[in-house]
């Protein structure tokens, strides 16, 4: 017999016998499907033809159903990734192989560089060589303060010294006591826009949705969403129509993947993932755009 290998089910139109061991009407009857019975598929067989079809459905019983007595075939799902496509990091966070996470499929890091006026992530310089070392695309975040906006830029860009291939992006969440204002934000975007001549990400959830409301801003809708929401149903704010980057656990809260192979995470095992609709080589090409 000749069989094409696929993953799925397809569901009787009329009452069929599943034969066993062979896609021939000869087999011994394993069982009968009354119409409308789900059958899971592994593979797509040719053997006896019936009516002119030739065509059988190979079940994971080892079992074979004529396809003339069924509906189309549904592929299954394609399974949820193992490891996330990006992860966020500070220096909190362990890392014990970068080459280790690369092989296992992950594509890119985004490490904090910078809080405020003078803040600096210890962390950064180090493994930024590391990560690149291992293949993975780099970016350089800064948690925004209530200090100036102006001297927020010129620490994060004398700290995190992005190249041409650096993602660069504003952290703008809630900071009891220390928060950075939306105008604030805005400054910090223009800002890092004059120096680099590009836009920087914008991280953000809650925080942006509660500031904005439901005002459409053309100037943040222009910079990039990278959305912070643990669950599965993602919503973004009225100034963009989707997210860009889109992380979807603390390591505890969320979906899976929740975990990366070289990457433990912080002192709870917790590590912050992030997912990308598209392909490895569109997240490439937009990286740092």
């Amino acid at each position: 017999m000749t069989a094409l290998p696929i993953v799925g089910q397809t569901v009787t139109t009329a009452r069929v016998n599943v034969r066993q061991g062979a896609a021939s009407t000869s087999a011994p009857v394993l069982r009968t499907l009354e119409p409308g019975t789900a059958v899971p598929v592994v593979a797509l067989v040719v053997g006896t033809a019936v009516q002119g079809n030739a065509h059988w459905f190979q079940t994971g019983q080892n079992g074979y159903v004529w396809s003339g007595g069924c509906g189309p075939f549904t592929p299954a799902p394609a399974p949820s990734p193992a490891v996330p496509v990006v992860v966020d990091l500070y220096h909190g966070d362990a890392v014990a192989s970068f080459a280790q996470a690369k092989a296992a499929g992950l594509r890119g890091v985004i490490h904090k560089a910078t809080t405020g006026q003078s803040g600096t992530d210890p962390a950064y310089a180090q493994r930024r060589s590391a990560a690149r070392a291992a293949g993975l695309l780099w970016g350089a975040y800064h948690w925004g303060t209530a200090a100036p906006a102006d001297k927020q830029v010129e620490n994060f860009l004398a700290t995190a010294q992005p190249d041409n291939d650096t993602l660069v992006a504003l952290d703008f969440e809630p900071d009891k006591g220390n928060q950075m204002t939306l105008d604030g934000a805005r400054q910090f975007l223009q800002g890092v826009r004059d120096k680099l001549g590009r836009r920087a990400v914008l991280y953000s959830g809650s925080l942006i949705k509660s500031q904005l409301g439901t005002t459409k801003d053309a100037f943040f809708g222009a910079h990039r969403l990278w959305l912070a929401q643990y669950g599965s149903q993602p919503s973004v704010q009225a100034s963009w129509s989707t997210y860009w980057l889109w992380q979807y656990t603390d390591g505890t809260d969320g979906p899976d993947p929740k975990a990366c192979p070289g990457i433990p995470g912080d002192s709870a095992g917790k590590l912050d993932c992030d997912h990308y609709q598209g392909g490895e080589d569109q997240l490439a090409a937009e990286w740092a755009s």
